[in-house]
């Protein structure tokens, strides 16, 4: 018995760690688009930071696509047992199927997005406007497409509703507003505008060191305030996630559970510190070890967070295994 819950404990935290880079890599391919087209469309005043900014974001967003979709795959296959199988190849079988052509269309278009980033300032506004209309679609579809698709799945799975007819548009849609889906799919676009944010500030890490001071400092602004005002937003989001959760969710984040709400009491310590920094980064800060520590408390964020999502849903899943039999006809309030 010890040794099936050492294993236990040794899955759960491969599986956390990997899906936080999952995470971190697909929120920079879907943010990413939206803050580089800003970008794009500040460079046609002159602004060459701007402009080489974007050309750098774009090329991160496709990067992130592809090892985010890698890390997925790497997700599903430690998580791939029989109740997954049947859920995946069952109710979620035309989901996925649309899943698998949807994302190759998103790569296409960030791809198609940043080989057409010039790197300079844009010289033409047809050009400018189709660079942002492409960027934008891009961001949009696997928005629009992908949280609600895997936080559906995760919560089937947790309700044991994991076979049955299979789930097409309208019933699909009804589940995507069901329980804490609503709450998790924003939280998922905030988390992108954040990590796109972040990795301008990376980007000013890696222009400082080549003594590009000035431009450095203003990419790290943009980004800390791109990241700010989402992470702000997280807060009362956060409420509301928490009051859409199970009853038995709640209790197991707010004591009931030692891990868990160590993890709750954590990722609440890393987001404080993480808005803290960035606060004073927005407003102009820009030293190196500032930069540094909002990095390390978005990167500490993401995981900590992954942690409490994944210890939940496990002890939901032992305490409600799944069954093959039958579907449930809706997600668990």
């Amino acid at each position: 018995m010890r040794s099936e819950r050492k294993d236990a404990g040794v899955l759960l935290a491969a599986t956390t760690f990997l899906l936080a880079l999952h995470l971190v890599c697909v929120n920079v391919a879907a943010g990413g688009p939206l803050v580089g087209a800003w970008l794009d469309w500040r460079s046609r005043l002159g602004d060459v930071a701007a402009a080489k900014a974007a050309r750098w974001l774009g090329g991160w967003s496709l990067g992130g696509l592809l090892a985010g979709a890698g890390l997925g795959v790497l997700v599903g296959w430690l998580r791939w047992d029989e109740a997954y199988r049947a859920l995946w190849l069952g109710p979620l079988g035309y989901k996925l199927h649309w899943a698998v052509l949807e994302a190759i269309f998103s790569l296409v278009l960030i791809g198609l997005w940043w080989w057409w980033l010039p790197g300079r300032p844009a010289a033409s506004r047809a050009g400018l406007w189709g660079r942002v209309v492409i960027s934008v679609l891009a961001a949009t579809n696997l928005l629009y497409h992908f949280p609600p698709l895997f936080t559906v799945a995760a919560a089937l799975r947790d309700d044991g509703a994991v076979a049955g007819t299979v789930l097409r548009g309208a019933e699909f849609r009804k589940l995507m507003v069901a329980g804490s889906t609503p709450a998790l799919v924003v939280h998922v676009a905030l988390a992108s505008l954040a990590a796109a944010g972040a990795m301008l500030v990376v980007l000013s890490l890696k222009w400082q060191r080549r003594g590009e001071s000035q431009r450095a400092a203003r990419i790290a602004v943009w980004g800390g305030r791109w990241a700010l005002v989402p992470s702000l937003g997280q807060l009362p989001l956060g409420l509301w996630l928490l009051s859409a959760l199970t009853p038995w969710q709640q209790a197991q984040i707010m004591g009931q559970d030692a891990v868990g709400t160590l993890l709750f009491v954590g990722a609440l310590a890393a987001a404080f510190w993480l808005v803290s920094d960035l606060s004073q980064l927005a407003m102009g800060e820009t030293r190196r070890p500032l930069l540094w520590r909002v990095v390390g408390a978005m990167g500490l964020t993401v995981l900590l967070m992954s942690g409490l999502l994944e210890a939940a849903r496990s002890a939901r899943r032992d305490a409600a295994p799944a069954t093959v039999e039958h579907a449930a006809p809706g997600i668990a309030r």
